[in-house]
C-alpha cells in the first residue's frame, strides 16, 4: 500500500488532484477525500482507519512500476554547441557573453577547428545535433556551409539549428536554412518598446528588423521558435509579450528570465520581480493549456510541451540539465566546456579539440561528474514530489549561487513547483475528457519532430 509521503495533493479552487511521482499517475479526487488527504499531509503523526482506507483505494488505482527513467548516465555528447562566432552586431543590455566575445577578443571559428570538433565528437551511432552559436553565429555563415559539405563528405548525419538575433539574414542564408535546418531560434523580447529597450546596436529598430526578417523567411520548411528574455523592465508585462509574439508568423515561443546580470544592473530581476513573473507565467500557461485542450493553436511551449510529454510517456526526468553529458560547447579556438555559461572557467575546461589526446582524461572525468548528478543522488531532490518532472538543477546556476553544481537553487525550485501546481490540475481535467485528451495528443504528435534537444529548449 502506498503511504501519504508517496503522493502529493494539489488544491486548486475546489478541485483536488493527487499526483504519484513514482508512476506519474494523476487523478482527481472528491472534495471530501482531498480535504482529508491535505489535512493529513500537514499533520501525519497519527494514521487512522479512514486514511488507511483512502490510501488503499488509491494504491489500487496506481500502476506502481509504470514509469521509466530518462537516464543519460552513460551518454555520449550528441549536441555540439559550436560557438562559431565570438562577435555580435548587437549590444544587448543583459548579455552574459560580453557582446559575444566571452570576455576575450572578437574571433571566428576556423574550418580546421570545426573539422576537429566533428571528427572527435560526432558519431554515426547517434542522432547528432549541431547548434550554431555565438555571439551572432550567422556572422560566420561561410563556415556553416563548409561544415555541411564536410559532414556530407564523411557521410555523417546531423540536424542543424541556430540561435540568431535575426538581423542579418539575407537571401543566401534564407535559402540555405530552408534546405538544411531542422528549426530556427530567433531572439525577440516582445513588442517594439520592450525589445528595443533591451536589445540594441542597430541604427534603427531591432524589433522592426527581426519582424521584417520573419516575414521574409516565408514560405519555409522548418519551425521558427522565438526566444524571449524577461528582465526587470518586462517582468510585469508577460501577457503583453506573449500576445505580441504569438501574433507573428512563427510556430513556437519560449520564455526565459534573465539570470546572469549583476544586482546593480537595470535589468536585474529581484526576488519580488521574479515572483510576479512566475505567477503571471503560471496564469498564462493555464490559459494556454486550456486553449490547447479545446483544439486552439498555442505557440507558447515553455513548460507545457515537456510536462505533457513526460506524463503521457511516463518518463522520469532524472537530470535537470544536459550540460557536460548530452551537450558540450566548443569555443572558436576549440576549447571545450559543459555549456556556453562556463566559457573561460579553468575549473570546467574539458580540453581542446586540437589536443592530441582529446578527448582525454579530463574530458572523461568532468563528463562523468555531470552524469552522476541526478535526482536519486541529491539529498535536496530525492524526496521532492516534483523531482521527476524537474530533474533537479541547472548546474551553472547552482554553481554561481552555491559554489556547488549539484545543489538546487531556491528560485528554480519555487519556479518549478509553482508552475506544476498550476498545470497539473488542468492536465488531470484534460485526461478526464476524451475530446480534450485527443486534442492534446494530436498536438504532441504534430510537434514531436519539431523539438531539438538543446540547453535552450529545456524549460
Amino acid at each position: 500500500m502506498i503511504k501519504s509521503k508517496d503522493i502529493h495533493v494539489i488544491q486548486k479552487d475546489r478541485r483536488y488532484v493527487v499526483f504519484h511521482p513514482e508512476s506519474f499517475n494523476l487523478f482527481l479526487v472528491t472534495e471530501d477525500i482531498g480535504e482529508i488527504l491535505k489535512a493529513y499531509e500537514i499533520n501525519s503523526k497519527q494514521t487512522n482507519s479512514e486514511i488507511n482506507n483512502i490510501l488503499d483505494h488509491l494504491s489500487k488505482k496506481i500502476m506502481l512500476n509504470s514509469a521509466k527513467n530518462l537516464n543519460w548516465i552513460n551518454s555520449t555528447p550528441r549536441v555540439l554547441n559550436l560557438v562559431i562566432s565570438q562577435d555580435c552586431n548587437l549590444r544587448c543590455g543583459y548579455c552574459y557573453a560580453d557582446h559575444g566575445t566571452y570576455r576575450s577578443e572578437k574571433k571566428l571559428m576556423s574550418y580546421d577547428t570545426a573539422k576537429k570538433c566533428i571528427d572527435r565528437l560526432l558519431s554515426k551511432d547517434y542522432d547528432n545535433h549541431i547548434v550554431f552559436f555565438g555571439g551572432e553565429p550567422l556572422l560566420n555563415f561561410s563556415l556553416i556551409k563548409k561544415i555541411d559539405s564536410y559532414l556530407n563528405q564523411k557521410k555523417l548525419n546531423a540536424k542543424y539549428t541556430t540561435i540568431t538575433n535575426g538581423t542579418i539574414i539575407n537571401n543566401e542564408i534564407k535559402n540555405f536554412i530552408n534546405e538544411n535546418f531542422s528549426n530556427l531560434w530567433i531572439s525577440l523580447d516582445g513588442s517594439k518598446d520592450i525589445n528595443d529597450g533591451q536589445r540594441f546596436g542597430l541604427a534603427g529598430s531591432v524589433h522592426d528588423r527581426v519582424v521584417e526578417t520573419i516575414d521574409k523567411l516565408q514560405p519555409r520548411s522548418y519551425p521558427i521558435t522565438i526566444k524571449s528574455i524577461v528582465t526587470k523592465r518586462s517582468a510585469n508585462k508577460l501577457a503583453e509579450i506573449v500576445e505580441h509574439i504569438s501574433s507573428l508568423n512563427i510556430d513556437f515561443m519560449a520564455i526565459k528570465c534573465v539570470k546572469d546580470v549583476s544586482p546593480e544592473s537595470e535589468f536585474f530581476v529581484s526576488d519580488g520581480d521574479h515572483e510576479i513573473y512566475i505567477n503571471e507565467l503560471a496564469n498564462i500557461l493555464v490559459s494556454s493549456i486550456k486553449k490547447l485542450a479545446d483544439g486552439e493553436e498555442v505557440k507558447l511551449v515553455s513548460y507545457i510541451y515537456p510536462i505533457l510529454m513526460q506524463i503521457i510517456t511516463k518518463t522520469r526526468m532524472i537530470h535537470g540539465c544536459s550540460a557536460g553529458r548530452e551537450l558540450i560547447t566548443i569555443t572558436a579556438d576549440g576549447d571545450v566546456y559543459p555549456c556556453e555559461k562556463y566559457i573561460g572557467s579553468n575549473e570546467f575546461h574539458m580540453g581542446n579539440v586540437h589536443d592530441e589526446d582529446f578527448p582525454g582524461e579530463r574530458f572523461k572525468r568532468l563528463k562523468e561528474t555531470f552524469c552522476k548528478i541526478n535526482v536519486y543522488n541529491s539529498p535536496d531532490c530525492n524526496t521532492c514530489w516534483a523531482r521527476f518532472l524537474c530533474g533537479g538543477v541547472c548546474h551553472w546556476q547552482s554553481y554561481v549561487t552555491h559554489g556547488d553544481i549539484s545543489r538546487p537553487t531556491e528560485r528554480r525550485c519555487m519556479e518549478t513547483k509553482t508552475i506544476l501546481e498550476a498545470l497539473l490540475p488542468e492536465i488531470a481535467d484534460i485526461f478526464s475528457d476524451e475530446v480534450k485528451t485527443k486534442n492534446v495528443l494530436n498536438y504532441l504528435k504534430l510537434n514531436k519532430q519539431n523539438k531539438v534537444l538543446t540547453a535552450e529548449s529545456q524549460y
